[in-house]
């Protein structure tokens, strides 16, 4: 089996058409989604629409949550604010009842998939590598040798190997049993690393490997979309620097 893990997609149709299209050219047999598929950009319909239709498996984020009202977004960004306020405007009834379904959490073949930390996904917590206390309540947590995170919208390959946690550096690694693994697939709609290409992670079960994907897209589209309907600029700004 091949799984092709995808998250943060945020209402992006461009990066997430790009990505689905570079997915059927890899043979890939399962499509898991971490969320967020709606927030900061203006194709929420669109968005959930696809995921819907060519995604096997997907869990809440916290931006679908709040789309629906089941959180609060007193502590959103302003522009992650401003545009949820868009959002919950321009999905229709159909696409609120999809979001409504979704789970915080799937395990499948031994695997286990949220958006935020596996501690508790239900408080949102970022995991970021140089977080100490976040990484050890994740690893602290885990049930299943490999778990798919999102979130941060940073891809890493974090790995417990006996009483170690540490940070791969390679965009491909294969798996050793024994280990522990916490993968952030990265972000398909708004990448934070500095690199303005779309990511997620690729498994190939067979072949015990695992590697993060990036993928190009015309960021100037929905660019055009963001001015169009005027969400916050800063948010057209954003795509092209990777940030």
């Amino acid at each position: 089996m091949r799984y092709a893990i995808i998250s943060d997609i945020h209402g992006n149709a461009e990066a997430l058409n790009a990505v689905l299209g570079d997915i059927r050219k890899r043979s890939v047999d399962s499509i898991i989604c971490l969320g967020d598929i709606v927030g900061y950009y203006p194709d929420p319909e669109r968005c959930i629409d696809l995921v819907s239709k060519q995604v096997d498996y997907c869990v809440a984020g916290n931006h679908d949550y709040a789309a629906i009202g089941r959180i609060d977004t007193q502590n959103f960004t302003y522009y992650a604010y401003a545009a949820m306020e868009w959002t919950k405007q321009n999905i229709s009834d159909q696409a609120r009842d999809y979001l409504m379904q979704l789970p915080l959490t799937v395990t499948l073949d031994n695997m286990f998939f949220t958006h935020s930390s596996p501690s508790n996904p239900q408080d949102w917590v970022y995991v970021f590598p140089d977080s100490e206390e976040a990484v050890f309540e994740a690893f602290n947590s885990l049930m299943f040798g490999l778990n798919f995170i999102g979130h941060t919208h940073w891809p890493s390959i974090m790995i417990q190997e006996d009483e170690r946690i540490i940070l791969h550096s390679e965009h491909t690694i294969s798996l050793v049993d024994s280990h522990y693994y916490l993968v952030n697939v990265g972000s398909v709609g708004q990448p934070r690393d500095f690199d303005s290409r779309s990511c997620y992670a690729l498994y190939d079960e067979e072949k015990k490997t695992i590697e993060l994907v990036r993928v190009e897209y015309d960021f100037r589209i929905t660019q055009k979309k963001i001015k169009d309907h005027h969400l916050p600029l800063f948010l057209a700004e954003r795509l092209e620097k990777g940030r």
